[in-house]
């Protein structure tokens, strides 16, 4: 993969954007509290981070109607100019001007997401995108080991305004390591008059009536009902059930981008043995594993239970984003994966908020056997579902399919 010139630029623009990204996120939120003294505002900006994903296939329509390497290059520009913001800031009556700054980020992330997997199709053969997806994962994960120490270290010596200005600086190096891409073959891949109907559905139709793809997303939606909730359940598993301080959770928060970062170098190698679906069937599994080993009141296993749940997420992620590469064709890359992208991660924003107000009332370790038990079932439910759809299929009937499959590589 990085013998690729174009995939080279691509990694790297993306590993500098989500460095400077992830640590901005988090110097925001401490300068949000800083500035009010209140948790609950410092909270808020999290959420607008994760709101525009509830508009992604509005963000699909706009690439598959320009340019992918000409809408990421342009998001990145803008990114860059909306940091400058920041130096308006100075007391509690401009943190508005935070949440407006971070609710960009937001939208720009479901964009260069989407856009980022479309380019990534064009430059590989299908053999090459579960390896490529994985790198590009591996690189994102560990950015976010180094990220928040680098957030936090750099707001206490310099400030939030320096910070924002170097992110800028970041967004204006992914765009120039994308300019940098030979993409001859990238166009307008929807023209015409705009149908709003039609566009905007046009992925979601795609996604719920291509059976593996479908199967895969009601699955992952279903498991990330729950798995939201350990954002906030991990707190408690450090205080109540292994009886450290706050401080030990920055430990497990890197054991599971440790996990991560070692689903995503192997990731490829076990999407093309054992496909796409099996792989999420398989990162539910390990959630769903995590959870239990969650529950035992000693550091070992909950470690563990740490590499398992970053293992497991990393592999739902990048399987998910192969199997509606592979299953899409040119002209509706953006939008379906735009749409694949805002099924599961909807349920797992709603699951982060209830997950944080159900844990004031319930005990921590009732909420880890629902995220057990649903993640299990929604593994178990695939699998079946999966099983009963190839027993179901003549092997004609599956080669013509595969025969029908649109060449990606072709964009």
């Amino acid at each position: 993969m990085l013998r690729d010139r174009g995939f080279r630029y691509l990694l790297l623009g993306q590993t500098l954007s989500t460095l400077g990204d992830r640590a901005l996120i988090l110097a925001f939120g401490i300068w949000v509290k800083e500035l009010t003294g209140s948790d609950a505002a410092a909270g808020v900006a999290f959420v607008f981070v994760a709101f525009p994903f509830l508009f992604a296939p509005f963000a699909g329509v706009v690439i598959d109607r320009f340019p992918r390497r000409q809408v990421f290059i342009a998001t990145n520009l803008a990114m860059a100019c909306v940091m400058l913001l920041s130096l308006a800031v100075h007391d509690a009556s401009q943190v508005w001007l935070l949440y407006v700054m971070i609710l960009c980020y937001g939208f720009s992330a479901v964009i260069i997401t989407a856009t980022q997997s479309a380019l990534t199709a064009s430059l590989f053969d299908r053999s090459e995108l579960p390896d490529a997806n994985g790198l590009l994962q591996t690189s994102g994960d560990g950015v976010k080991l180094l990220a928040p120490l680098l957030g936090a270290g750099l707001y206490t010596l310099v400030g939030g305004h320096v910070i924002a200005l170097l992110d800028a600086a970041t967004f204006l190096m992914a765009a120039f390591c994308v300019w940098r891409i030979k993409a001859p073959n990238d166009k307008r891949h929807v023209v015409g008059a705009f149908a709003v109907r039609e566009e905007l559905l046009g992925g979601l139709r795609h996604v719920f009536s291509t059976p593996a793809l479908r199967g895969i997303v009601i699955a992952l939606g279903l498991a990330n009902l729950v798995t939201g909730f350990s954002q906030t359940l991990i707190f408690s598993i450090v205080g109540s059930g292994l009886h450290r301080t706050p401080a030990f959770v920055g430990i497990l928060v890197s054991m599971q981008g440790a996990g991560a970062v070692a689903a995503g170098l192997s990731v490829g190698y076990a999407i093309r043995r054992l496909g796409d679906t099996k792989v999420v069937i398989l990162g539910t599994a390990a959630c769903s594993l995590a959870s239990v080993l969650y529950l035992a009141p000693h550091i070992a296993p909950v470690v563990a239970g740490s590499l398992l749940f970053g293992a497991g997420m990393c592999w739902m992620t990048v399987a998910l984003i192969t199997s509606v590469q592979n299953r899409t064709p040119a002209d509706m890359q953006g939008r379906s994966v735009s749409a694949a992208i805002a099924s599961v991660s909807t349920p797992q924003t709603i699951s982060i908020v209830v997950g944080a107000g159900v844990s004031l009332v319930v005990d921590y370790r009732t909420l880890l056997v629902a995220m057990a038990v649903v993640t299990g079932c929604s593994a178990l439910w695939l699998t079946r579902t999966s099983a009963r759809g190839r027993s179901g299929e003549a092997p004609d009937a599956l080669a013509a399919e595969k025969a029908d499959e649109p060449d990606v590589r072709s964009t």
